[in-house]
């Protein structure tokens, strides 16, 4: 058995109301409910699922929807005090945005990529011509 608990933390790149949106949309609840339930300034225990698989699809769809989803066994004692309900790092899954999913999420940061990229090749291009006209002349 798995216990997933949520603690309102966000991926990175995403916004809080549109997380909302988003959890809102997959939890088919109307927003506000998902924030009074879901965003409360505490870890909130979401669900519990008894095999593994079901526990990391999940995290995945929480990920997707910009929302960190952590992952215990449901035999864990959760004390209190903690900031993510006395997770032990070795047995906790948590979601981590990677510059792929975070670069496909933000427009400026895609295009500001694309800028280095075509400066790099350009880069490349006019070293390669230096080296070639060097050999030549040399």
């Amino acid at each position: 058995m798995y216990r997933l608990m949520f603690t309102g933390d966000l991926v990175t790149g995403f916004q809080r109301q549109e997380v909302i949106d988003n959890l809102a949309k997959r939890l088919e609840m109307s927003p506000d409910k998902v924030r009074k339930t879901l965003f409360t300034g505490s870890p909130v225990e979401f669900k519990t699922v008894d095999d593994k698989k079901a526990a990391d699809h999940w995290r995945r769809d929480f990920a997707d929807d910009g929302a960190l989803l952590i992952v215990l066994p449901g035999d864990e004692d959760t004390p209190g005090g903690s900031r993510y309900a006395g997770a032990d790092p070795a047995n906790t899954n948590i979601e981590e945005p990677t510059i792929a999913s975070t670069t496909a999420r933000l427009d400026a940061v895609r295009r500001r990529n694309v800028a280095f990229m075509k400066l790099g090749a350009i880069a490349a291009l006019i070293a390669l011509v230096i080296i070639v006209t060097a050999w030549v002349i040399g």
